[in-house]
Order: structure tokens, then C-alpha cells, then sequence
């Protein structure tokens, strides 16, 4: 059976980040199997042409996660909007299947 713990906030900074990040890491420290998933992150930075999630990569680390980047953060964009703000102004859109889609593989 797969538990979850969903972590949620209204705005940027307020440490959502932060207390998956020490979630992700206590219970790795406690032998427990940890997945991680950011479904959407902005203000994202050009890195050799790509798109990188610091916050995503941050959980990853914290989690000693080996599943894809592009499973646990399948929606990046550069400006530091809401998601869906960000997307549109992007010209796209977030799709989610697409989301539930890297839910249940990373669940696996």
C-alpha cells in the first residue's frame, strides 16, 4: 500500500520545500522508502538549454530518490508565477494526466 503526505501552500516561500525536504529526509533516515514528486515548479533557470527545478532537484537529493527528474517534476517554466500563470504566459498547459500519469509510476 502506498501513503502519502501531500504538502500544499499559497505562496512562494513559505516552506513547503523546506518541510518535504525534512520529511523526505527522516524518513530516509529511518529506512523508509521515500518518493517525491513537485508536479509543477516555476522560476525555474536555463541550464545548457534546459529548464532545471531547483526545488525538485532539492527533494530528489533529500529523498536519495533514483526515479526520473522528469517523472517527479513534470512541468517546469521559467517565470516565477503560479503554475497555471506561468504555463499560459509560456504558451502551454498543464495536463493532469499527465500528472497522474508520474504519480503512479513513481508509485511503483
Amino acid at each position: 500500500m502506498t501513503t502519502g503526505i501531500f504538502i500544499t501552500g499559497t505562496d512562494t516561500g513559505v516552506g513547503k520545500t523546506y518541510i518535504a525536504e525534512r520529511l523526505a529526509s527522516g524518513f530516509r533516515n529511518k529506512g523508509i522508502n521515500v518518493g517525491v514528486m513537485k508536479p509543477a515548479e516555476t522560476g525555474c533557470r536555463y541550464r545548457a538549454g534546459r529548464l532545471i527545478p531547483r526545488d525538485a532537484v532539492r527533494l530528489m537529493n533529500a529523498a536519495g530518490s533514483n526515479d526520473s527528474l522528469a517523472l517527479i517534476n513534470p512541468y517546469r517554466f521559467r517565470e516565477p508565477l503560479a503554475p497555471f500563470v506561468s504555463a499560459l504566459r509560456a504558451g502551454e498547459k498543464i495536463d493532469s494526466r499527465i500528472i497522474k500519469k508520474s504519480f503512479r509510476e513513481l508509485c511503483c
